[in-house]
């Protein structure tokens, strides 16, 4: 039995197209970890256990690492499955510098990789910024350990605030959700200062401005797009943030002091403490919507959209996006064949999500008449995958088949329909 997602007509070049996947990619399995229960044990799999896992990360060579928050440590996850402990003490909260186990945190709850592949770590509980080269040694980069404040400039004597959230901008800046501090902060990869980016250090609020004049309100997550908008999941406001490059700050999605759990337009939807943030190749946002226990997808044209999860229903069920259970998701991870990985941190598991899902694809009129236009029809695919595209001329018409079905070489499939009505209506079947 298929799965069924929304559609639209063709209007002004423009189509909403619903991907409607098979069973066997519309899903959620448990990646590592051990549902609900808690622990430090290193293994293949569900034989692996975390402690609250936070924030994820992956390298060039496609480890994928974790913040794992309760046990005050960073863990590895090589492409195999087999999990380790990459650098920290187990169960130690502490601060030392030094080289893998040697090392302690306390808390780490965001992660970033640089281009030298080293890995930057928000160490929330020491209110400072960590660095582990690629051979696990760890340093301070930012921050006086256990000394939390506000204070801008160098970064051995700049300050923060329980920060949760790092993210490497396309020119170096690392940026940084100061979440106790309520704000954005920079570090300058080129000076090694600290800046105020966005909203007010110590003062929390729901404000749009520019700069410090903008208010937030406990931000907790941060993606980018490749404009270099910055979007921040402003956890207590119950909304998802947009940061120009100039550092204007506007409402993007949700309403501020509003939550509950609406699909819909930006406006309109909400929100019940959203977390983790990531784009897809195709500008698809996804957060994971912690306390509705759901994945949310923000398409690209404005479309809030829940994918996976039931909404206030916390479990650890595995099984189809729409019936499986988290259990305060937290951490999201897009990888490169659009697979989605996250944190599901109450559950003390590690997720994956298979696609596709309900995508938002443009349909652009080509050539032909204006009573029959061309019509291009693209869609996200995953690789070796079979597609159908079928279509109506009216909604009690029965669906069609356009052409033969399509097998994906890469992550993105396209054909045209040559004879394509004003008001004809397209879906896309995943055959296997």
């Amino acid at each position: 039995m298929k799965t069924r997602f929304p559609f639209s007509f063709v209007a002004a070049g423009l189509l909403t197209l619903g991907v409607l996947p098979g069973t066997a990619q519309d899903a959620v399995t448990t990646l590592a970890g051990r549902a609900l229960v808690s622990g430090l044990v290193n293994g293949t799999a569900t034989n692996a256990l975390f402690s609250q896992p936070a924030a994820l990360a992956a390298d060039p060579a496609g480890n994928l690492y974790v913040a794992d928050s309760r046990n005050h440590v960073i863990r590895k996850i090589t492409a195999a499955g087999t999990v380790s402990t990459f650098a920290g003490q187990s169960g130690v909260a502490g601060n030392a510098n030094g080289t893998g186990t040697a090392a302690q945190f306390d808390t780490p709850s965001g992660l970033a990789v640089d281009s030298a592949g080293n890995l930057l770590v928000a160490d929330t509980g020491n209110s400072t910024l960590r660095k582990i080269t690629p051979t696990g040694v760890v340093t301070t980069l930012a921050g006086i350990p256990g000394n939390s404040g506000t204070t801008d400039g160098p970064a051995g004597s700049a300050q923060f605030n329980a920060p949760l959230a790092l993210l490497i901008a396309t020119n170096g800046t690392l940026y940084i959700a100061d979440t106790g501090n309520h704000c954005l902060r920079t570090l300058n990869p080129i000076t090694g200062t600290v800046g105020t980016f966005a909203g007010r250090p110590g003062i929390w609020g729901t404000n749009d401005a520019t700069g410090t004049n903008a208010l937030f309100n406990g931000p907790v997550a941060l993606a980018q797009d490749p404009r270099g908008n910055l979007y921040v999941s402003d956890t207590y406001n119950n909304t998802i943030r947009r940061v120009t490059t100039n550092a204007v700050v506007t409402t993007f999605a949700g309403a501020p002091g509003q939550d509950g759990a609406t699909d819909g337009p930006l406006a309109a939807a909400r929100f019940r403490s959203p977390a983790g943030l990531a784009f897809d190749s195709h500008g698809n946002l996804f957060l994971a919507d912690s306390f509705n226990q759901t994945i949310r997808q923000i398409d690209a044209v404005g479309l809030v959209t829940t994918i996976s999860g039931t909404v206030a229903t916390p479990g650890p069920e595995d099984g189809l996006n729409r019936t499986a259970k988290y259990y305060n998701p937290y951490g999201i991870f897009v990888a490169t064949n659009g697979s989605l990985f996250l944190t599901d941190a109450y559950n003390q598991t590690l997720r994956q999500l298979l696609p596709p899902f309900a995508l938002a694809i443009q349909a652009v009129t080509s050539t032909g008449s204006s009573a029959n236009p061309a019509v291009n029809l693209s869609w996200p695919a995953i690789i070796g995958h079979t597609y159908q595209v079928q279509f109506r001329d009216t909604l009690s018409a029965l669906w069609q088949n356009l052409g033969n079905p399509l097998t994906a070489a890469n992550a993105q499939l396209t054909t045209t329909d040559a004879s394509a009505g004003r008001s004809r209506v397209y879906r896309v079947v995943q055959v296997n």
